[in-house]
């Protein structure tokens, strides 16, 4: 379970500053690592969220049907194009009064990072289970 990040943190991170202590080239590398880690962690629990709506027993809900599914898997699926979009443009206007500092790459990366993890702790907020 992703760990609750607090608004004003939004920018900061401390893998990342671990990162920007290192020499410049190893600094860049560094970063870019934890941002594809991070990545790669939202697209695993994206694919894994997504597997459980498209196997899920419908007929457990109300009047469920196979069309209620493929509706809720297709809105789960573009519902992550158009976040991952707004995460973009959200990270480069919190971060733009840094914006040609030498520190605007960490703190868009550190955005990019924090805003991950809220979305993955979003997709583990989605339920199949009709129950509760």
């Amino acid at each position: 379970m992703a760990k609750d990040i607090p608004l004003n943190d939004l920018l900061s991170n401390q893998d990342v500053e671990k990162c920007a202590a290192k020499p410049d080239e190893e600094s860049y590398d560094c970063s870019d690592k934890l941002i594809q880690k991070s990545d790669n962690h939202l697209k695993d629990s994206f694919r894994k969220k997504l597997k459980e709506i498209e196997s899920a027993n419908y007929s457990q809900w109300w009047m469920g049907s196979e069309e209620q599914r493929k509706t809720m898997s297709a809105n789960f699926a573009n519902s992550q194009k158009v976040w991952e979009q707004y995460k973009l443009t959200y990270c480069k206007s919190a971060a733009a009064p840094y914006e040609n500092t030498h520190g605007y790459g960490d703190t868009l990366s550190s955005c990019f990072i924090n805003m991950n993890q809220k979305r993955i702790a979003e997709i583990d907020m989605i339920s199949v289970d009709s129950s509760r």
